[in-house]
């Protein structure tokens, strides 16, 4: 595989997301005119620890069950790297079957989070689930690693629901931070959200000043081409996002890491499980 800056990656670990997460890799790919490359990373979080075999057994004993205690995890670990070129195998076919031509595949043993922060410099956009393999158990449970990338990653994340669909219009979540018109710009200029019309909505007191500070945002975005809304809603960010997305009917929501703001604290903060539980589109994260 080649180290191509321009690759979308796509991680993906057989969970009920990983479907919807190569849908929207595609999708995102086709738009950009980049490569895509789908990553599976193996981690063991059953590898045995050091053990005490010290005890009433003989040094044959010891010796022949730390013998079984390696063969085993040799196994674990060949059966591991055969579930992930099955999952790649099934992955790269989705996407073929999607129109794209020429995926590639990416097997890589650690953490997810590391190998993701590692490759990071190779990629122009992540793309990866909201709901991983350990949280199939649960409702609407959020990857136990989700929060832990989006706060380290520089480079735009797309977060995805479990299900696809094609986004026909989208939401940025805005604050008029340095941080929010950089991400104002990012939509401007990117072919991935080309042609979609956009809203702009700001949480906060409905005075001259917030409406100021839409109506920059407002001007660039028309500037590029787009058709807009802008709003202000008071209440909780999250609930106030919330409400917005469904009552609009908009199929992703676009947000920044911005500054020390409520947005912020929302996707990098305390609150972050709570914004992506409650979405159902796809959001787009920022830095």
């Amino acid at each position: 595989m080649s180290e191509n800056k321009e690759r979308v990656l796509a991680a993906i670990d057989g969970s009920r997301s990983s479907e919807a997460v190569t849908d929207y890799a595609v999708w995102v790919a086709q738009a950009l005119s980049a490569p895509l490359t789908f990553l599976h990373a193996i981690s063991n979080p059953h590898a045995p620890t050091k053990t005490n075999l010290s005890g009433n057994m003989t040094l044959g004993g010891r010796e022949k069950l730390l013998e079984e205690m390696v063969e085993l995890e040799e196994k674990r670990g060949k059966l591991e790297r055969e579930r992930g070129r099955a999952l790649l195998a099934d992955v790269l076919n989705r996407a073929k079957d999607r129109g794209f031509d020429n995926p590639e595949e990416l097997l890589r043993n650690g953490d997810i989070t590391e190998v993701i922060l590692e490759l990071e410099q190779s990629m122009q956009m992540l793309v990866l689930g909201k709901q991983g393999r350990d949280g199939d158990a649960v409702a609407r449970h959020v990857g136990s690693h989700l929060s832990g990338i989006l706060s380290m990653i520089h480079r735009p994340t797309l977060v995805t629901p479990l299900e696809f669909r094609r986004p026909e219009s989208f939401l940025i979540a805005y604050d008029g931070s340095p941080t929010a018109y950089k991400l104002v710009e990012m939509a401007a200029r990117t072919p991935l959200l080309q042609g979609l019309p956009v809203h702009i909505l700001m949480v906060g007191e409905e005075k001259q000043g917030n409406w100021d500070k839409l109506q920059v945002a407002n001007t660039r975005l028309q500037k590029a081409g787009f058709s807009t809304q802008v709003a202000i809603r008071q209440g909780k960010v999250d609930e106030a996002v919330s409400s917005y997305l469904g009552e609009k009917n908009i199929d992703l929501l676009a947000m920044g890491a911005y500054g020390h703001s409520p947005i912020r604290y929302l996707m990098l903060g305390s609150t972050t499980t709570k914004m992506i539980m409650r979405a159902d589109v796809p959001l787009l994260v920022v830095r």
